[in-house]
């Protein structure tokens, strides 16, 4: 184990356990959150998608509307 590992570990288990649980808590927040895939990614994988934004920006603006459908 390195250094940091070490002075992570020991500054852990030198807590209370209740809060040993939010720092569980929040180093499972942090892993979901670097896995998370971006907005970007989700839509640039989906060729329905990325077409449709290709074909928007693609589009002079004197033929796009003004008004909303929704």
């Amino acid at each position: 184990m390195n250094s940091l590992q070490e002075k992570i570990n020991q500054e852990i288990n030198a807590l209370p356990l209740n809060s040993q649980k939010e720092v569980l808590d929040f180093v499972m927040f942090l892993k979901k959150s670097v896995n998370t895939e971006t907005d970007s990614d989700y839509l640039s994988k989906n060729p329905d998608i990325k077409q449709a934004i290709i074909d928007g920006l693609n589009t002079p603006l004197n033929e796009c509307s003004d008004q909303l459908d929704w």
